[in-house]
């Protein structure tokens, strides 16, 4: 990526705040910065902010290619599975 293509981002927030998610990005072996950046690339590819959405896109993926996952044709189903259960 060449200069021309960057930004520079700049901006105050409450300390406790940043500490506390430094604190948790780092626990996960990730900076503040490429965490940042990689949350903004999720709300592009998923055109939604709300982490619980991309989420939930990411588990159905993962799912849809489990060749071994359970599937029903219904929700009457489902509901006789668990009753099975």
């Amino acid at each position: 990526m060449n200069k021309s293509n960057t930004v520079t981002c700049s901006f105050t927030m409450d300390r406790d705040v940043y500490n506390a998610y430094k604190s948790i990005v780092s626990g996960n072996g990730e900076n503040v910065k490429s965490n940042i950046i990689k949350y903004m690339m999720s709300v592009i590819r998923y055109e939604t902010p709300n982490a619980d959405t991309i989420a939930a896109i990411e588990e159905v993926q993962h799912l849809k290619s489990d060749p071994n996952r359970k599937s029903y044709g219904s929700f009457a189903e489902l509901l006789r599975d668990l009753d099975n259960e």
